[in-house]
């Protein structure tokens, strides 16, 4: 039997036949007559598009009145304390009474200077955040005259101040066939050049010298507040070094943001320190438990360190000087190991 199929025969199909509805075809739907009268035409400027209004913030009302609550006894109690402090001293003897006079008044003169430069040193750091961001996004754009705005922003954020001059002798280096991305980085090659060497000092001196600290330290409960003491007194370093208002309230900010860097930094970051750890890990097997925990102190603090100058900086770091961050890193473990060891020997 053939594995073909039978042949059949083809079947003629009349053309007659295919203009014919098929039973199973609805029937078509009788057109509406609208009556001319009933028609209106409408205008498309009188349509009103109707927007679903975003939803409205909850106000914390509460939270707000307890604060302003506490804030007014507060200060209320600390006038009426004051008021008490001065008509005792006056009670007791008019000189007396002028003496609490004036050292309540040098007290709250001193106050406000000191809140002052707290906020103004808040007020820089936000505006150095804010430029860094601009920097980036010129950095990534091949674009001709938009670097001269954030130059005059630059110019008015360091005005007087010993960062001014140097901005100044750099922008009048700056070729004029640069793009912005050219500009921005030569701006923060050359005009940062001493604050960059500065910083990269300051890091790496309080770093050694708190890793010496816990190495050194008998007692374990004061690793802690020797590390945070010191961290704290380079930030305020930092800062100085970068031109920003040094106050409590603007070392608070930045240790609080130099933490949350650490704390969340990327994957990047921990690839490029990957180095540095490997290095301190090689080390810390050949040194004690007190000296090894020095070399961790020391990373710790380098690394808050780094970030440090990364905040304070108005711009970008680069790549060359990423490089010579790490470099740091290594050295600074380098000296931590090797004082710690000399130190233990003797």
């Amino acid at each position: 039997m053939s594995d073909h199929p039978s042949w059949r025969k083809p079947v003629f199909i009349d053309p007659k036949q295919t203009s014919q509805t098929s039973q199973f075809q609805e029937p078509p739907m009788e057109p509406h007559v609208f009556a001319p009268d009933s028609v209106t035409a409408s205008d498309d400027s009188e349509l009103v598009l109707t927007e679903t209004p975003p939803p409205k913030k909850k106000r914390r009302l509460w939270s707000r009145i307890f604060g302003a609550a506490i804030t007014a006894v507060l200060t209320g109690a600390i006038v009426s304390e004051v008021y008490r402090f001065i008509s005792w001293g006056y009670d007791l003897n008019p000189i007396l009474g002028g003496i609490c006079t004036a050292v309540t008044g040098i007290t709250i003169i001193s106050g406000a200077v000191w809140l002052y430069g707290s906020f103004k040193g808040l007020r820089q750091l936000k505006e150095a955040e804010r430029l860094q961001q601009e920097a980036i996004t010129l950095q990534s754009q091949k674009t001709h005259g938009e670097a001269a705005p954030f130059l005059k922003k630059l110019d008015k954020l360091y005005d007087n101040t010993d960062l001014n001059r140097p901005f100044k002798d750099a922008i009048r280096q700056v070729d004029s066939a640069y793009n912005d991305s050219e500009i921005i980085r030569y701006i923060s090659d050359y005009a940062l050049r001493e604050q960059d060497a500065a910083a990269r000092k300051c890091v790496q001196r309080n770093s050694v010298q708190s890793g010496l600290m816990v190495a050194l330290s008998p007692y374990a409960t004061f690793d802690m507040y020797l590390v945070g003491w010191r961290n704290i007194k380079m930030l305020r370093e930092l800062a100085e070094i970068y031109g920003i208002a040094p106050g409590a309230a603007t070392q608070w900010q930045l240790l609080k943001r130099v933490l949350h860097n650490i704390a969340f930094a990327g994957l990047s970051e921990i690839t490029i320190h990957a180095g540095s750890h490997l290095l301190g890990a090689s080390i810390t097997t050949t040194l004690s438990a007190r000296a090894g925990q020095g070399v961790g102190a020391s990373l710790f603090t380098a690394r808050s360190g780094f970030q440090a100058i990364k905040l304070c900086r108005p711009l970008p770091l680069t790549k060359d000087a990423q490089k010579e961050l790490n470099k740091i890193s290594e050295s600074i473990i380098a000296d931590v190991a090797r004082q710690s060891s000399e130190s233990s020997q003797k």
